[in-house]
């Protein structure tokens, strides 16, 4: 089924719980320590995105450009007329941001979630940016060397941290996973009837794909920074009850971007330099990366990161197949680290 001339769907399964508890539910129980809830899953036929057709992963990558400006902005990529914006999010806010595209009969909604914003006149969402970042993608509240201010207060010494102070640091309510996931609710109850797909770049991939196995919604990331252990600290389900291959979470990204690789690392690196402590690489779902390393030659360099390199110089141009999507096996994050539970009782 085609929605619009750029923006295809195809049928698929997705899987959702099939008793009377929900993830949310899930979530407390777990967090609180109280009684472990069994997840039993059930799988539905519905509309998926066709991640396997290029003018569907370009016109969404297009989608998670926008998401960083106004409509009104000049920098704004054309989806035709077929396809537009059915509202917008968080531009009179320093947080989360982006736009709701649609067809003419709001029968599908694209929540579109915008992206770390850096360096200088790059709006009012930069600190907040940062702080999220630093939250969810290092090992323990940003506590990089003794030179680096924590996010949270759950450093203990050396490379041990405190797990039940992170899992709480990071489900706060003014946190951007919060944020996001109540943003997410409102638009999908005002529209009872309609699919929703998420999609974001960076940042805002990892929030999509976060709240998208929070309820079970499709997403479409780019070059985002492994989101597989924030999802533990958020208690959200994973292997072996729900395997990365049954959620509908597709990464795309390319060889070239220290952050989608993660590797924007260490005291020579760009991250580190800009005080951003992205130690994660494992992504959920499952991922399709472009070698542009081995294709064009390219180097690893922050300024591959950006969305508008993606679509100009790689989807638009890619003389090749596109990559397969695979899980990351045997990916681990902060391996190093020691995380001690329980401190507090």
């Amino acid at each position: 089924m085609t929605f619009t001339h750029t923006v295809k769907a195809t049928n698929g399964t997705n899987v959702k719980p099939s008793n009377k508890h929900t993830v949310e539910e899930f979530q407390e129980k777990s967090k609180n320590d109280q009684i472990s809830l069994i997840m039993d899953w059930k799988e539905e036929h519905e509309l998926l995105p066709d991640v396997l057709d290029r003018e569907t992963v370009i016109s969404l990558a297009k989608m998670t450009y926008n998401a960083y400006t106004e409509i009104t902005d000049g920098d704004w990529y054309d989806l035709g007329e077929n396809y537009g914006v059915n509202s917008s999010f968080g531009w009179e806010d320093d947080g989360v941001r982006g736009h709701v595209f649609s067809d003419e009969d709001n029968d599908l909604l694209i929540i579109s979630i915008k992206g770390t914003s850096m360096g200088f006149g790059a709006g009012p969402t930069v600190p907040n940016d940062k702080f999220n970042d630093n939250l969810l993608f290092s090992c323990c509240c940003a506590k990089v060397d003794p030179t680096w201010t924590t996010v949270c207060d759950c450093h203990i010494k050396g490379f041990d941290c405190n797990m039940d102070c992170v899992q709480e640091s990071v489900d706060v309510r003014e946190r951007y996973y919060t944020v996001t996931r109540n943003l997410f609710k409102v638009i999908a109850d005002s529209y009872p009837g309609a699919k929703v797909w998420l999609t974001g770049h960076s940042l805002g991939g990892a929030l999509s794909a976060l709240v998208g196995l929070t309820y079970g919604i499709p997403v479409v990331a780019y070059e985002s920074p492994g989101e597989r252990l924030p999802a533990k600290r958020l208690h959200l389900p994973g292997p072996p009850a729900l395997p990365y291959e049954k959620m509908n979470i597709w990464h795309i990204g390319h060889s070239a971007d220290p952050i989608f690789m993660g590797v924007c690392n260490g005291i020579s690196s760009s991250c580190y330099a800009g005080g951003y402590a992205m130690e994660t690489k494992c992504h959920l779902g499952k991922s399709s990366m472009f070698d542009v390393i081995g294709k064009y030659k390219w180097h690893l360099n922050i300024q591959n990161h950006r969305i508008r390199v993606v679509i100009d110089s790689i989807l638009d141009k890619w003389e090749w197949e596109y990559p397969e999507f695979l899980v990351e096996s045997e990916c681990e994050d902060c391996g190093a680290w020691n995380f001690i539970e329980n401190l507090n009782s």
